[in-house]
């Protein structure tokens, strides 16, 4: 059973994909191309470069993520260390999921730099816990103030009826967080695993720089919404929001298909191939600009690695020859 129980993830991923890209598929086929072509021709290049500043902005302000992490376990690097492993696990993350990539870009960053293995799965762990912390907070507060209209075929599966109900829940959740790192000073044991709640004010940084970070990408998207749509940007952030949540939870790589049928199915709009040409220039802005960049940065920092190696293997043998030739001096002055 064990055996066949590690093919179940990757299955059930890829089975949640071919779905959403079904979904997709369904919602946008009375679309041509041509159509979502001049949807796309109709954004601004004046929006883009607003949409480029705001995710430059965006992978600044995702340097917090792992300062906090390291501040948490009581571990410090440079800050232009930190800006590397954070915006190259990030970027990497974003196009191919937390599991695939940035976990395994960080864990070759940090142990490089000496961390063990110990380390690296606490700081992950608290990077996740930001994320959390960040995403229930502002949906809360969002559902609260400015409560999104749910579609009714979700209405009728959904226990609570007042999104503004769910809202105080979610709020309860992050702030009893926060709570708990306020209270709780030792170290926590569950599932025979050891946790030790961040100190409050890192726990209140969390909030803060989680909450940023989705109102700035969020931000980023909505830019590229042409005026058509009607959406303001407290009635596109709980869309946007609900989307993130929907692609950290399936593990999707880069949460292609899921991302765009959340975004087009909460937008409540009739321009879908509007908003579906917004989402793809959004990826290009969000996704593979800093992909690219990310994957400059990794090869560079690479071959500086390499060409440190190739140094200490030649100051080894140089090292070995000079003693060997100072060993020869001396025999022949005996």
């Amino acid at each position: 059973m064990k055996k066949y129980m590690r093919y179940l993830g990757p299955v059930l991923i890829t089975s949640i994909f071919l779905l959403a890209v079904y979904l997709l598929y369904h919602k946008l086929k009375a679309y041509s191309i041509t159509e979502i072509q001049a949807s796309i021709e109709q954004i601004s290049y004046g929006r883009i470069a607003l949409s480029l500043f705001l995710m430059v902005i965006n992978y600044m302000i995702l340097v917090g993520y792992d300062w906090l992490a390291l501040k948490a376990i009581h571990k410090s690097l440079p800050l232009p260390r930190v800006g590397l492993v954070s915006f190259v696990g990030q970027a990497v993350s974003y196009n191919f999921g937390a599991l695939l990539g940035g976990t395994s870009v960080r864990y070759r960053f940090y142990t490089a730099w000496g961390f063990t293995l110990s380390d690296i799965v606490r700081l992950v762990l608290m990077l996740a816990v930001t994320f959390w912390v960040g995403a229930l907070g502002l949906c809360g507060i969002i559902f609260l103030i400015a409560p999104p209209i749910i579609p009714d075929e979700l209405l009728r599966n959904m226990p609570i009826t007042d999104v503004r109900i769910l809202g105080v829940i979610l709020m309860l959740i992050a702030f009893a967080y926060l709570a708990l790192c306020f209270v709780i000073r030792k170290p926590v044991h569950v599932f025979g695993r050891e946790f030790v709640f961040p100190a409050p004010h890192i726990a209140v940084a969390q909030f803060i720089v989680a909450g940023i970070d989705l109102v700035a990408a969020a931000a980023c998207m909505w830019v590229l919404l042409p005026g058509e749509v009607g959406l303001s940007f407290l009635d596109f952030l709980p869309s946007y929001l609900m989307a993130q949540v929907a692609v950290v939870l399936t593990h999707v790589p880069g949460g292609v298909g899921v991302f765009e049928l959340v975004i087009i199915h909460l937008s409540h709009t009739t321009h879908e191939q509007m908003v579906f040409a917004a989402v793809l220039l959004f990826r290009l802005v969000y996704f593979i600009i800093p992909l690219l960049a990310a994957a400059v940065m990794l090869a560079i920092y690479e071959a500086r690695q390499s060409r440190n190696i190739w140094r200490e293997v030649w100051q080894w043998l140089t090292g070995i020859f000079r003693s060997r030739k100072t060993g020869e001096n001396t025999k022949e002055q005996v």
